[in-house]
């Protein structure tokens, strides 16, 4: 206890800011030094499922006595900076209250807000209040299991950052109220839910977003379920974003779509796993990108004529899909200053194996830039061991060669590592990494 009173006060605020409220309360016990400090703290955390903790057997917090200690919290700051609050609320608490902590929050100067309901409230009490649409001081706002109805009045001038996880959206056009009016927003994630399976349209007209993110309905933790049973995904995306630097889709529904792409030629990182009919709308858009991981379902895949990705650096594929081998090669041919290669199966195979056709000429960054070959799940599959073994005859400038056997039996996976050993390789610098 000593060693903590002769603290500087930046540090110990530091070490508190990383405390529960509750916690953080416990310690002006200890010292009138840390009363100080706690008015001082500009992020207050409140968590109503473990602010009263059982002691014997199966009982309920006594919501009462949490409502009073966050209105005591937030009171006796008055005339103090209130930078950060967190709320995590179950089915007792009522939207008045909300209302009220978010009015006096926002009075203290509020920047960030993080507003969460567990799965008792959810999805029937979970509303939020109405001065949070037109609040000028938010700058994060991060919002999981809530009721999204956008009013008409809404303006969130300084907002740069929003998450929306596992919300209930009121009608389909609450998002496309929203988003307009947040006119510096710069980061934008939005995960599915679990209680909301029904198709969603996005329009993102947003001059100054840097990173999007949409991410299906995670998992529930034992749960067999597949994630994208009845669930639509994504019907319609209309992205004009100029500045946007950081792409992230996952939609494995099989209904999304592409309905217009404005200008994201700025994209220099992107993840895509969807089932679309026709990528090329959506790889036409991506050529200013340097790392890029694909996962790409569909019927046919239509290659963008006219392509060239003359910055790719770092290329991922998924093979679950029997169309992956003749992507992976029209990008190839397209990629002159490509330098890592990683090749995965992600999720289980259900189509035919692709088949290999040499291709003409070789790819030009096998001549001069490919570095690195990563494959993950590597099967020894004939199609396989000749793609390994074309880019072992024409890399010239490989420097490693990693791969992760798909099989567990080890007479298998000890034939693949011979095979792969005796594959001559054209670089005198490669070295072969069995994993």
């Amino acid at each position: 206890m000593d060693r903590i009173s002769h603290l500087p006060d930046e540090t110990l605020s530091k070490i508190l800011s990383f405390l529960q409220t509750q916690d953080v309360m416990r310690t002006m016990l200890l010292s009138k030094r840390f009363k100080s400090q706690w008015l001082l703290l500009p992020k207050l955390d409140f968590d109503d499922s473990t602010h009263f903790p059982e002691t014997w057997g199966y009982q309920e917090p006594d919501y009462g006595n949490f409502r009073r200690f966050v209105d005591r919290s937030l009171m006796s700051r008055e005339g103090l900076v209130l930078q950060s609050l967190y709320l995590k609320l179950g089915r007792q608490c009522s939207y008045d209250d909300i209302a009220i902590w978010f009015g006096i929050a926002v009075k203290r100067g509020l920047m960030e807000l993080q507003l969460e309901y567990d799965d008792s409230s959810y999805p029937r009490d979970s509303f939020l209040p109405k001065n949070l649409y037109t609040c000028e001081t938010l700058v994060v706002l991060k919002l999981k299991k809530c009721y999204l109805d956008v009013p008409d009045l809404v303006c969130l001038r300084s907002l740069k950052t929003l998450s929306l996880k596992g919300m209930i959206y009121s009608n389909a056009s609450s998002l496309l109220r929203l988003l307009p009016n947040c006119p510096v927003l710069e980061d934008l994630f939005i995960q599915q839910s679990y209680y909301h399976s029904c198709a969603l349209s996005f329009k993102i007209i947003l001059p100054s977003l840097k990173k999007l993110s949409f991410l299906p309905k995670r998992r529930k933790k034992y749960s067999m379920i597949d994630p994208w049973k009845d669930s639509s995904g994504i019907t319609g995306l209309v992205l004009d974003a100029p500045s946007l630097k950081y792409l992230h889709i996952v939609d494995r529904s099989g209904g999304f779509s592409v309905s217009e792409i404005i200008n994201i030629n700025a994209v220099v990182k992107a993840t895509i796993e969807v089932i679309l009919s026709q990528p090329e709308k959506l790889l036409h858009s991506l050529v200013s990108v340097e790392h890029i991981r694909l996962c790409l379902s569909a019927t046919e895949v239509v290659y963008p004529v006219g392509s060239c990705f003359h910055r790719l650096k770092h290329l991922e594929v998924c093979t679950c899909k029997s169309e992956w081998l003749d992507l992976f090669m029209h990008l190839l041919e397209d990629s002159p200053s490509l330098k890592v290669i990683k090749i995965n199966q992600c999720h289980p195979v259900t189509n035919p194996r692709p088949h290999w056709n040499q291709p003409g000429s070789v790819p030009r960054c096998f001549s001069s830039n490919l570095e690195i070959l990563e494959w993950v799940e590597y099967g020894g599959t004939q199609e396989e061991k000749e793609l390994s073994t074309y880019i072992f005859k024409t890399a010239v400038c490989l420097k490693k060669a990693s791969f992760t056997a798909k099989s567990i039996d080890a007479n298998k996976k000890l034939q693949m590592l011979q095979e792969l050993a005796l594959s001559p390789r054209v670089s005198p610098t490669c070295e072969l990494v069995f994993n």
